[in-house]
């Protein structure tokens, strides 16, 4: 309606309880008279027989903000999928899934992998080390490599040096 105005009419060319004879017929006609395309048609997407995509309507979202979904009017209230399906965690030694118990392939068996992250190369740790590292000056004119050098140098955090970096504060700045 935004984009073709309130002047429609709707004809009706075929009626069936068979929602597959009534997706057909409207397939054939929205080619036939090429629907989306042609201007004559307020069509934005070819004839399903499914009434159009209302989420697009005022009405549609009125009607979905005064749903009341709370407490029992919920479908999931006092329900847990967990314990309807009766899902357990296994394992086969490398991958975790959680299934219906009794579901599980022979070569999983019950309980959980607990996935710990590899420690880091000294390559790593080198790179992680140097990045973001800046050199900064001090109120006096001192070149510290970095804040956490100029923090430790001065007894404090490398945050507050960055804060004083930030807001210009007493001298602070980067080389």
């Amino acid at each position: 309606m935004a984009k073709h105005g309130n002047d429609v009419s709707t004809l009706i060319l075929f009626e069936s309880e068979d929602k597959q004879q009534i997706k057909n017929q409207g397939q054939y006609y929205s080619n036939l008279w090429n629907v989306v395309n042609d201007q004559s048609f307020a069509n934005m997407r070819p004839e399903t027989g499914d009434g159009g995509d209302m989420s697009m309507c005022q009405s549609w979202h009125d009607g979905v903000k005064k749903r009341d979904t709370s407490g029992s009017k919920n479908s999931m209230f006092g329900r847990s999928a967990v314990v309807e399906n009766n899902l357990k965690w296994y394992n086969n030694g490398t991958e975790n899934i959680y299934v219906s118990e009794g579901t599980q392939s022979e070569l999983f068996v019950s309980g959980r992998i607990i996935k710990y992250k590899k420690p880091h190369t000294e390559e790593t740790k080198t790179k992680l080390s140097q990045h973001g590292r800046k050199p900064c000056v001090s109120p006096s004119g001192e070149i510290f490599q970095s804040r956490g050098i100029a923090a430790k140098a001065y007894g404090i955090t490398p945050e507050a040096i960055g804060g004083l970096i930030k807001r210009r504060i007493s001298g602070w700045h980067w080389l």
